[in-house]
């Protein structure tokens, strides 16, 4: 095997290597099980409930309502299902085949002897946006590039290994069993306005269903308990319970959005040794969530456009600061 003996010490025995895959193997089951009840379940239930037995029956007698209602849900529902789209298959981003080390090897040796290593055009010319060009924030405790032994390839900063994906993820966030992906450089936008929009319609949904059991209540109307009112009790239920769970998480990540931090970031930072180490990549929150969201503030709401970038290459703070002080 080519590289040094501590790449590779504990890096693909055969045991640990046989049980990670099968672990994998059951959470992307459970990823597609996960999809499907949100697919085949909770959306047609909750939809029937709001539109056919909430939206609908309102129309004779207090139309504008009626229009209202379902004007603001569909809005939110088509933007909720076209993220929850662009989430799942949408790919986080992989680490490029030049930071393999068996590539990077193979191009120094025809440097050293004069020759040109096979490559594709696109990589052909080493420039400076050249995954082999990258300068890293982030290095092992002796100073070497970080170094994935299951990819055989360099991580660049903010990558991760996933064992579920079976790679190396840009800008890893985690690994999502509700989409059957992993949350990453590419697709964090829409992850973002998933769960935003997941939560303004559970929210909303659960406060118009709230309203009507008040209004009935008010009324002193008698309430004859049969199916109808057994669905209306279970989203209710539902997106009470959901709205309370994706606030608290939703609200988390756009901390961590406006940190330019990710969730693994923001756990190795409960290490005792990288307490009180300064974030290198937070350029302040308007720069980071344009990072994110893009420049044009018509976009930042739409499940759209890609992410600046290459994942590869991260500007700190340091440059920043750096190049502030050059201007000074």
């Amino acid at each position: 095997r080519g590289g040094s003996p501590e790449f590779w010490e504990g890096g693909d025995r055969e045991g640990p290597g046989t049980m990670a895959d099968k672990w994998s193997d059951q959470i992307r089951a459970c990823g597609l099980f996960f999809i499907s009840i949100v697919v085949l379940m909770i959306i047609p239930l909750v939809y029937h409930c709001f539109v056919f037995l909430t939206a609908l029956p309102l129309w004779e007698t207090q139309p504008a309502s009626c229009v209202i209602l379902l004007i603001c849900f569909h809005t939110l529902f088509l933007l909720l299902l076209m993220s929850y789209w662009k989430t799942i298959f949408t790919d986080a981003g992989g680490v490029p085949y030049e930071l393999d080390e068996a590539w990077i090897s193979e191009l120094n040796l025809a440097n050293r002897f004069g020759l040109e290593a096979e490559v594709s055009e696109r990589v052909s010319e080493v420039s400076e946006t050249s995954p082999l060009t990258v300068q890293s924030a982030e290095r092992k405790l002796d100073g070497r590039q970080r170094y994935c032994r299951k990819c055989r390839k360099f991580k660049p900063d903010r990558a991760h290994h996933c064992k579920y994906c079976g790679r190396c993820v840009l800008k890893m966030d985690h690994h999502c069993p509700w989409v059957n992906n992993c949350i990453g450089f590419r697709n964090y936008k829409f992850f973002m306005l998933f769960c935003s929009y997941a939560t303004m319609t559970s929210f909303y949904v659960a406060l118009t269903l709230f309203t009507g059991f008040v209004n009935l209540l008010v009324q002193r109307r008698t309430i004859v308990f049969g199916w109808v009112e057994f669905e209306y009790l279970v989203v209710f239920g539902l997106m009470a319970g959901v709205s309370v769970v994706l606030t608290g998480f939703t609200g988390f990540h756009f901390m961590l959005l406006l940190k330019n931090m990710s969730t693994i970031e923001h756990v190795e930072k409960r290490d005792p040794t990288k307490k009180d180490q300064v974030n290198p990549f937070d350029l302040g929150r308007e720069r980071n969530w344009g990072q994110i969201f893009g420049e044009n503030p018509w976009l930042w709401f739409i499940p759209v456009g890609e992410t600046r970038g290459d994942g590869v290459h991260w500007e700190t703070n340091e440059a920043v600061n750096a190049s502030a002080a050059q201007d000074v």
